[in-house]
């Protein structure tokens, strides 16, 4: 098995070194597969839809702690006077264990509202990368249709990935086959 990954990926660097050492325009395509890459980290960094997305999510992320906090500010107040009665020296041990039951109630009430508070970020985030994905995607296959490319790959720290693909170009079976052939 190990044997198997180690042949494709020396056969995918080598295609990966070969298509990057021998660049070609694009119009003396022969017919076989057109290949390019985009720097994923660039796109990242200089995409307008991402910027104003993520300063869309910084302004309601910033929002939604001023709220939290005004939120739960009562709840703390009445927590810190729990505590300090039950800490005064006035408190008989049922009104401390009544204490300590509320201050409980109320810490896990806190603890609710940052959970949702959390929720609501992380739904938030990931419908921006669903927008970013799809908006990505769209454009890489216009623009791959428009300039005869097969295959765009993400080149970068962000990570090497397809970003947009033809159909036609999927060897999975034949891949499979030969690896499981040489094994």
């Amino acid at each position: 098995m190990n044997k198997a990954i180690l042949i494709v990926g020396a056969v995918w660097l080598a295609v990966l070194t070969y298509l990057t050492l021998t660049p070609k325009p694009l119009a003396e395509s022969s017919g076989a597969p057109v290949v390019a890459y985009v720097h994923g980290d660039s796109l990242q960094k200089n995409m307008k839809l991402i910027q104003t997305l993520e300063a869309s999510l910084f302004e309601n992320v910033a929002a939604m702690d001023s709220l939290l906090k005004a939120e739960a500010a009562p709840l703390q107040t009445e927590a810190q006077e729990l505590i300090a009665y039950a800490n005064s020296g006035n408190a008989s041990e049922d009104e401390i264990a009544i204490a300590q039951t509320r201050v409980t109630e109320l810490e896990n009430i806190l603890q609710q509202m940052q959970a949702e508070a959390e929720n609501r970020v992380l739904i938030q985030e990931q419908t921006m990368q669903a927008t970013v994905a799809a908006f990505l995607s769209k454009t890489l296959e216009e623009y791959s249709l428009e300039n005869d490319i097969d295959l765009v790959l993400n080149w970068g720290l962000s990570g090497e990935g397809v970003l947009y693909g033809a159909e036609p170009y999927d060897i999975t079976e034949e891949v499979l086959e030969r690896l499981n052939r040489d094994e």
